[in-house]
Formats: structure tokens, sequence, C-alpha cells
């Protein structure tokens, strides 16, 4: 009811969300939506329906996914329509971020293009700017892009659709962000037992040989970060390359070109950011482990002088080093479909599974 006693109309707006990610966001967007929304208009009673259903997996683009999205709406009393994909969508020049159809009142938003960090505050920002479009008045032209977008632009190739897209230089780094964010690198050796039990083994081996401890200690700092180095490389290369994580051109026929190089990149980005994670919360543990296990009279006596915190911390790292080497002889033994499940998001998981089977 509005002030003067009379019942406000009431604007029902549906959002689709992708399993995953998109769907947590969704959910989390949808608590928030109609009082962000009644900021702009407090004309209309607003509501937010949601519906938890997937896109094509293998048909990366916009048009396209309007097409599908306008499909999923067609037969619902909803009065607007909003997408979220977890797919990364581009042009030959451009990374986009949304689309718009008011034709058929649906708007489409690819999160990965939104990046890696305060995703939450630009999906709200923009679906707030989107449904605001869609409404019956004005046009997609009179859109002005929102402050976290001022360096997006806004294609209008007619009154009735709209594409929000960032330039190449800066969208493609954030689209890769958004692709790393999607695949959730930090529980990526979670998922991969094999690994853990292997990388358990080798950081025990590390804390309870004292030739160890003489070895790390005598190495000196950038010895030692060659060494933390090399096995962080090592773990990644072997995760990517033992089980068919780098896509080739001929896997194929929907990726190839600059779409093949940015999965491949978000590949990579993903397993180095899981080993980097993994590595520094196995170092966290082996700190509290050498500390709790070795005296420091008894670590004393094998260095042949007085133990500081600088020793326990480089024996913490050396053990940590081996326990990821061994995580990676570990990983070896996963098989390949354990090991995508692990590292990828639902949609680029599905799409790799597809591509699998069909090889």
């Amino acid at each position: 009811m509005n002030s003067e006693g009379a019942e406000r109309p009431a604007v029902t707006v549906g959002m689709v969300a992708d399993p995953d990610l998109p769907a947590r966001l969704a959910h989390q967007l949808g608590e928030r939506l109609p009082g962000l929304l009644a900021r702009r208009d407090d004309s209309v009673d607003w509501k937010v329906e949601i519906f938890y259903d997937p896109f094509e997996a293998m048909h990366p683009d916009d048009d396209h996914l309007i097409d599908k999205a306008a499909q999923h709406v067609a037969h619902t009393d909803w009065d607007l329509a909003l997408c979220l994909t977890d797919l990364p969508l581009r042009t030959d020049d451009a990374v986009v971020l949304a689309s718009l159809d008011r034709r058929h009142h649906v708007a489409l938003i690819s999160l990965p293009a939104l990046g890696g960090w305060r995703l939450r505050h630009r999906l709200q920002v923009l679906s707030v700017r989107l449904i605001d479009g869609l409404r019956p008045r004005g046009s997609t032209r009179e859109l002005r892009m929102p402050r976290p977008f001022h360096r997006a632009r806004l294609e209008t190739p007619d009154p009735t659709t709209a594409r929000i897209v960032s330039p190449r230089r800066i969208g493609i780094p954030r689209l890769l962000a958004g692709m790393v964010r999607a695949n959730r690198p930090w529980q990526l050796f979670l998922g991969l037992s094999s690994a853990l039990a292997g990388s358990l083994a080798g950081t025990a081996f590390g804390v309870l040989y004292s030739s160890i401890w003489q070895l790390a200690t005598a190495l000196g700092p950038w010895r030692l970060a060659g060494v933390v180095g090399t096995a962080i490389a090592a773990l990644t290369v072997w995760t990517i390359a033992g089980h068919g994580l780098w896509e080739r051109a001929d896997s194929t026929g929907m990726a190839h070109g600059p779409d093949l190089a940015l999965r491949n990149a978000g590949t990579v980005a993903t397993v180095a950011v899981g080993t980097v994670v993994f590595f520094a919360t196995l170092f966290l543990l082996t700190c509290a482990a050498v500390g709790l296990i070795i005296p420091p009279d008894y670590l004393g006596s094998v260095l042949g002088r007085t133990a500081d915190l600088g020793d326990y911390l480089t024996i913490a790292a050396m053990a940590s080093a081996l326990g990821t080497v061994a995580g990676a002889v570990g990983s070896g033994l996963e098989d390949d479909t354990t090991v995508r499940r692990a590292t990828y998001g639902f949609r680029e998981r599905e799409r790799r599974d597809r591509v699998a089977r069909d090889r």
C-alpha cells in the first residue's frame, strides 16, 4: 500500500541461475534485490522468484543464451527475467558483461566477466541497472554505466537490445580472474584423497628426519625459495599434464583460437592458485607440527648451535616442499574424472565431461 492507502502494482522479477556459483549468488541477490529496487522505485511492490536450471555448456554466445533464456521464461508469470551464468562470453574485440533484450524482457549476466573480487557488489549494482533498463519506459540507449563499470561501454544494435562490454585490455584479466573464482581453486586438493595422503606422508618424512633439518638450514634462503617454487610448479604441471586438463584444438570443435587460449589460461591459473593455497595450508600445519614435535634443545644439538624461530620456519618450509612433491605423485593415482570434478566448477566440468565422452 502507498501513503494514500492504494494498493501498489506488483512487479515480479524472475531469476534463472546456473548451478554452483551462480545459484549461490542468485540466492543471496534474491534476498536483497527487492529492497535495492524499492530504493529506485517504491511505487511498485517488488517480488523476486528464483529458478535453478543450467544453460547449455557448449554454446558460449550471448545471443544464443538470450534466446534460451527467453524460452525459459516464456510460460511464466514473470514481468522481467534476469539470468546468471558462469559461461565466459566474448566478442571479437571485447568481453561481454551483460546482454539485454527488451522485447522478451530478459537480461543475461556473465559472472566471470565481473571479475574475482567484489563480485556480490558488482552483481547487485549491475542487476538493478539492467532491471531498470528492462522496464517499459525509455529505451536501452538511456542506460548509463554504473560506477563499478565506468570503463565498460554500451552497445545498442537496435532500440530493443543492448550489450554491456568491457575492452579487451581490462576485460580479459578480469574475465580470467572470474573464471578462476568460479572454479574455487582453494578447494582443489580437498577432493583428491591420494594427493592429500601423499603430501602428508612426504611432510611427515621432512618433520621426523634430522638429516632433512640439516639440509634445510644449510640451503640458505634463495635455494630454499627455489626448492619451494619448484615443488609448487611440479604439482601444478603434474596435475595439468597428467590428467589431460590442457585442452588441444582438435579435442572439440567448440573451442579454438582465443577461446582455447583463454580456457587453458584459466586452467593454469586455477591449478596454480590451488597449489599455492595448498602449500600455504600445508606450511601452516607443518609449522605447528614442527613446533610440537621437535624440542629446541634437541634441534640445537643436531644443528650444532642454538636453534631459533627461523630454523623452525625453514624446516617447515622444506618439509612442506617435500609434501607438495609427494602430493604431485599422489595426484597421478587419481582418475581424470575425479580431478576434473575437483578442479572445475559445474559449467566447465560439464563441458569438459562432454568433450571427454565425444573423443
